[in-house]
């Protein structure tokens, strides 16, 4: 099952190039991904419930073209994979059917106490597969 955060960006998001600046695609990325686990029903309130918190660990974006100002862009976000501690998802920046920004995440799971990483909750995994 795929999410889909859209959005368009603010006149403060743009550059002197005329496209929105490569800072606020992680942004964007932290606000689709908060609309992906709300839509499979554990939003961040539950994981709290739970004793976990999610840090993002690592992330690769690759850019094919520029958003502009007013662009209506879709973010599709899906789960690329899951693991014991940590979990991969997949987000494209779309106007239509281009893709302007193509970006994997890797997020690790921690306690919400602050001792490090630990095992995904099945809860959570089963709702995010």
């Amino acid at each position: 099952m795929t999410s889909v955060y859209e959005f368009s960006p603010r006149y403060l998001e743009i550059d002197q190039q005329g496209v929105m600046f490569n800072g606020w695609y992680l942004t964007y990325v932290d606000e689709a991904m908060t609309h992906f686990i709300e839509a499979r029903g554990v939003p961040f309130s539950r994981w709290q419930e739970l004793g976990v918190d999610v840090q993002l660990a690592h992330a690769d974006l690759d850019w094919k073209a520029g958003i502009g100002f007013g662009d209506k862009v879709q973010v599709p976000v899906r789960t690329a994979r899951i693991g014991t501690k940590s979990f991969t998802l997949e987000f494209e920046f779309r106007r239509g059917e281009e893709v302007a920004c193509a970006v994997s995440v890797v997020y690790v799971v921690v306690a919400a106490d602050g001792s490090g990483s630990t095992a995904i909750p099945p809860e959570i995994a089963a709702a995010i597969e």
